[in-house]
């Protein structure tokens, strides 16, 4: 792609400025009691029971590369190449540089890792950017912790498990985002090649009513919750963002071919959920609430 990748994980050790989400590509929750779970599902997604909820806003769209750019590029940041170290550097006021990009030793949580070949945010010419053709597609390789610190840039949050599947199951308790009729090429992305994923919101016949879409397939997404055994109780520990321990992700993704069963709603089993690395498979959106 004539890109040389020369950057590995992205560190924090600065604050990112606040930025307002846009709510206008958010769709609204209602508040209410929800099902969660499945009796006849697979071990982790039972029993069935309900939660109930207050009203939230939710992303439409899975977050792109080229949202999680400009969330980079609000960091206070200066990327430069040092050759002999291969790291990135941070260039702070009084102009002494601490190590921002690296690879290998890292001690705080990544942002996102970039040395991953699936990854589609390249540095080119001293610049994060992304790939080309690839602006618009979900954005692979964040962490749990860059999906947390996203958010929060966006005066926002993580869903938690329990309102991302109320979200795509609504009240009604729908099998699929789009209603019970089974997965097909026009209503998710899914058995496609690894790499291959494509725009979001490619398939709006599998949206959900309040027009959430890609619920199913593209790309599994990080939550807020601790994986934990259901029924889901907010308030046992799982919700508390410092508490050790791997992190729900929801959604089925592109690769995912075996089986309709991981596109369901209530699916929760079977993806990766290490918080310190980055995925090829998972993505994130964010949430407000009302």
């Amino acid at each position: 792609m004539g890109q040389i990748r020369t950057v590995f994980a992205l560190i924090i050790v600065v604050v990112a400025t606040a930025a307002a989400g846009d709510v206008s590509e958010m769709a609204t929750v209602a508040a209410g009691e929800y099902p969660i779970g499945e009796d006849t599902g697979p071990i982790d997604s039972r029993p069935a029971h309900t939660v109930m909820l207050e009203p939230f806003l939710i992303d439409r769209h899975e977050v792109t590369n080229a949202q999680f750019v400009r969330f980079l590029d609000s960091l206070d940041v200066v990327v430069v190449r040092d050759a002999s170290a291969g790291h990135a550097r941070r260039r702070d006021v009084e102009g002494a540089d601490a190590d921002v990009l690296f690879g290998g030793t890292a001690t705080e949580p990544p942002l996102i890792e970039l040395d991953d070949e699936d990854a589609r945010i390249a540095l080119v010419n001293g610049l994060l950017t992304p790939e080309p053709g690839f602006e618009n597609h979900p954005v692979t390789e964040v962490t749990w912790f860059g999906a947390q610190a996203y958010c929060r840039w966006r005066d926002a949050r993580l869903p938690t498990e329990a309102e991302w599947e109320a979200a795509a199951r609504g009240k009604e308790g729908r099998l699929y985002p789009w209603g019970d009729a089974a997965p097909n090429a026009e209503l998710a992305v899914f058995t496609r090649p690894r790499g291959q994923t494509l725009p979001v919101g490619s398939r709006p016949a599998g949206a959900t009513p309040e027009g959430v879409h890609d619920l199913a397939g593209s790309l599994a997404e990080w939550t807020s919750s601790l994986y934990r055994p259901y029924p889901y109780d907010p308030i046992d520990g799982r919700e508390d963002p410092d508490a050790p321990g791997e992190r729900v992700t929801r959604g089925g993704d592109y690769i995912f071919d075996d089986s309709p069963e991981a596109l369901t709603t209530f699916f929760r089993s079977g993806f990766s959920r290490a918080v310190q690395h980055g995925h090829r498979h998972i993505g994130l959106r964010c949430v407000k609430s009302l």
